[in-house]
């Protein structure tokens, strides 16, 4: 896992305008206090596919959406899998919005940038183990991928037993909120393959502002 300063200065908004010395010296200190709070941890598990509908083999799930169908055709079998970096970073983001507001926002684009170097991370351990091309990660709540389906991400996967993420039954959010739950196609066959750690791809929105 890394913390690219890029990465973070994309997150809030930065488009190639100067910022000061100081802000600079803010940003490593954000990065550092990051990397030295997070605690990640994940549980991937696979599953075979069926089609019409989309269905994981051995379950009761049923996945809905022409977005994650498409995403998942031509794919044999899914990985699922859920990653966090932990409550710290998140506890330590809310205490320092009360004395050091800018710290605070730093550090929780820090977190951001985490989580995702993580998830970018495990993708590339399932990719050079697995001898298939993988497709990207695609998540609940991406395109028509409805985000009540992280309901069944959470039991499948045992959430809050395997690595303490727990999902609210209203929202259907996960907490601690630097979260992630996704879906990683095995053995993608026709079209062109896609880079696992580029989650962007399936994605229409190309004015993005946090597209890769």
């Amino acid at each position: 896992m890394k913390i690219e300063k890029s990465e973070l200065l994309r997150y809030l908004g930065h488009r190639g305008q100067e910022y000061s010395p100081s802000l600079d010296r803010e940003i490593d200190v954000a990065i550092d206090r990051c990397l030295s709070l997070v605690t990640p941890r994940c549980v991937i598990k696979k599953y075979g596919l069926d089609f019409s509908p989309l269905r994981l083999k051995g379950t009761d799930v049923v996945f809905d959406g022409e977005d994650i169908a498409r995403h998942l055709s031509g794919c044999d079998e899914v990985y699922l899998m859920g990653a966090t970096v932990g409550f710290e970073v998140e506890k330590e983001a809310s205490r320092l919005m009360r004395d050091d507001p800018l710290a605070a926002v730093l550090l929780d684009s820090a977190s951001i940038c985490a989580i995702e170097s993580y998830c970018d991370d495990l993708c590339e351990q399932l990719q050079a183990q697995s001898g298939v091309e993988l497709t990207g990660r695609f998540s609940c709540g991406y395109g028509d991928f409805p985000l009540s389906a992280q309901r069944d991400f959470a039991r499948l996967l045992e959430l809050p037993k395997k690595i303490g993420v727990f999902m609210n039954e209203d929202s259907f959010m996960l907490s601690p909120q630097k979260s992630v739950t996704a879906a990683i196609g095995i053995g993608k066959r026709g079209g062109s393959p896609s880079v696992c750690g580029n989650k962007c791809y399936a994605c229409n929105n190309t004015l993005c502002a946090y597209r890769r």
